[in-house]
C-alpha cells in the first residue's frame, strides 16, 4: 500500500476557490468604504460651506451673489470673504472662509455640472434677493439616516433634502 500524502486536485480547487470568494468578498468591502468616506467628506464640505454662508448673512445681512456658481473654483470661488466669492481673497479685510472646499469627483455620475465650461461641482445660486441660496450636489449612495440620496441633493439655509432645490 503506498502511503499518499498531499493534496488532491479537487482539495486545492477548493481552496483556491475560497479564497478567491474572500478576495472579491474584501474588493467590494473596501469599495463601498471609500465611496461612503468620498459622501462623508462631500457631506462635510457643504455643511462647512452653509455655516459660513451663514456667518456672511449675519455680517452682510444677505447672501453672497452668485449663480450656478462651481464652488471651489480657482477663478471665481476659492474664498469667500467681505465681497463675496472671489479667486483670491489676499486683499480682503473679512475672510470668512479661507478655501471654499470644492467637491470630489471621483465616483460620481456627473449630473450637478455648472460653470464654463461645465465641471462636476457643488453649484451655489442665490436666491430671494439674497435671503436665500441653494446648492445642489451630488452623493454616489444614499443616506436614509438624513434623508439624502444618490444623485442629485440640495442645501438650502433651512437644510438638506433630497432631489433638485424648489427655486
Amino acid at each position: 500500500m503506498k502511503n499518499n500524502k498531499g493534496f488532491t486536485l479537487v482539495e486545492i480547487l477548493v481552496v483556491i476557490a475560497v479564497i478567491a470568494l474572500v478576495g472579491v468578498f474584501a474588493a467590494l468591502a473596501v469599495s463601498s468604504a471609500r465611496s461612503n468616506q468620498r459622501d462623508a467628506t462631500r457631506l462635510s464640505n457643504v455643511r462647512q460651506t452653509q455655516s459660513a454662508l451663514e456667518d456672511f448673512f449675519n455680517e452682510n445681512n444677505t447672501y453672497p451673489d452668485g449663480e450656478l456658481l462651481p464652488l471651489g473654483d480657482s477663478a471665481e470661488s476659492r474664498c469667500l470673504g467681505s465681497e463675496g466669492f472671489a479667486g483670491d481673497c489676499a486683499g480682503d479685510d473679512s475672510v470668512v472662509l479661507r478655501v471654499v472646499p470644492a467637491t470630489y469627483e471621483s465616483g460620481l455620475d456627473g449630473i450637478v455640472t455648472c460653470g464654463d465650461p461645465a465641471r462636476r461641482a457643488f453649484c451655489y445660486t442665490l436666491l430671494d434677493e439674497g435671503e436665500g441660496y441653494v446648492i445642489h450636489f451630488e452623493l454616489e449612495n444614499g443616506l436614509a439616516a438624513v434623508g439624502l440620496q444618490e444623485g442629485v441633493n440640495c442645501a438650502t439655509p433651512d437644510g438638506m433634502e433630497a432631489g433638485i432645490c424648489q427655486e
